[in-house]
């Protein structure tokens, strides 16, 4: 199978295709995935690369042992945020750690990261990012930078679509009070 042009599947057949023992598949994904789903946990937490790195792996090495349990039905991207999330929330819970993080490692872990697509590219938006909560972070940058409906991102994150509602309302709201952005809607 390595003359296989993986490029041109879906993320879905993929998958298929690597439940089906294509390892080249789950190299394909691990490719689409890895810079993303990097980007995600360092710019809606507080962890540092290293430990973003951590995580990432935990994920891809979940995804390989899970990889039985993706329903073929539903969308890739939002299953593996979901165990992503999932993999962070559950290494705050279990080394009980507190995100303590100052605006100077801030700055630093952002200017070490691949640079973001969509909207996060604006430097305004990306100041304000700073300061943001990483809950509204989270929501922010599911939705605008990598485009998640908001019930995709609700999915993700396991919260309702009422309280993504609500935190993409406040990011807009403090964006627009920051630099009086008009054109920003969810």
């Amino acid at each position: 199978m390595k003359d296989k042009q993986w490029s041109f599947y879906s993320d879905e057949e993929l998958m298929k295709w690597f439940c089906d023992g294509a390892n080249e598949a789950f190299e394909e994904l691990y490719k689409r995935y890895y810079s993303k789903l990097l980007y995600f946990i360092l710019h809606s937490t507080a962890f540092i690369e290293d430990e973003a790195k951590d995580i990432l792996q935990d994920v891809f090495l979940k995804l390989i042992e899970k990889k039985d349990n993706f329903d073929t039905d539903k969308k890739f991207s939002v299953w593996l945020y979901s165990i992503t999330n999932n993999m962070y929330k559950n290494l705050l819970k279990y080394k009980s750690i507190r995100v303590k993080a100052t605006k100077e490692a801030l700055l630093q872990e952002r200017s070490e990261t691949p640079k973001a697509i969509g909207i996060n590219q604006n430097k305004v938006v990306r100041e304000a990012l700073k300061i943001m909560r990483p809950i509204h972070k989270q929501v922010f940058i599911l939705r605008f930078n990598f485009g998640f409906s908001i019930r995709e991102t609700s999915i993700i994150l396991e919260i309702s679509e009422g309280t993504v509602k609500s935190r993409l309302h406040y990011c807009i709201q403090s964006l627009r009070r920051t630099e009086n952005i008009k054109e920003l809607r969810y």
